[in-house]
């Protein structure tokens, strides 16, 4: 009798196909991590350095504060906003954006502060403290689509000037 069964060498078509539609998924799995994976480093970029520059608007803030209260924080406008200005090596606050050509829109927007009788920070009404402010800055810029960063504070003329 004869042998029935016969022995294959090599490969079929089907494993052929089999083994290519595996390479290509892999690859294209591949390629799709790498994709998203640069696209989440760049938006943890842009949201790293949109915090750092709401901290520097902070710290303008800050510097403008202790170098006179009176002059250039209690005459600001509570819920106006107001842009960051660096003009030589001096800082100031102006009503209009001088820095279009930033990838960053930095503002800053200040609110005024109410106390209860025992001098604790209310959320609304109580008597209004001139020496303490909210601020708060936020931080903008366009990557497919509008966004944003916000840094809150509260400052206060602890030096009377």
């Amino acid at each position: 009798m004869r042998n029935k069964h016969k022995t294959q060498n090599g490969f079929g078509l089907i494993e052929i196909v089999i083994t290519a539609t595996i390479i290509v998924i892999s690859f294209t799995a591949f390629l799709s991590f790498i994709l998203f994976s640069r696209s989440a480093t760049l938006k943890a970029q842009r949201n790293t350095e949109a915090v750092a520059v709401g901290e520097e608007a902070m710290e303008v803030v800050r510097k403008l504060k202790d170098d006179n209260w009176t002059t250039n924080i209690a005459g600001l406008t509570a819920g106006t906003t107001y842009y960051p200005k660096l003009t030589g090596t001096t800082w100031s606050l102006t009503t209009t954006n001088s820095n279009s050509s930033s990838y960053y829109t930095p503002t800053i927007v200040f609110s005024n502060i109410g106390r209860d009788g025992s001098f604790n920070i209310l959320s609304s009404g109580g008597t209004n403290d001139p020496n303490t402010k909210k601020v708060v800055a936020t931080v903008s810029w366009t990557d497919s689509g509008l966004k944003s960063v916000k840094l809150t504070s509260y400052i206060a003329n602890i030096k009377n000037n």
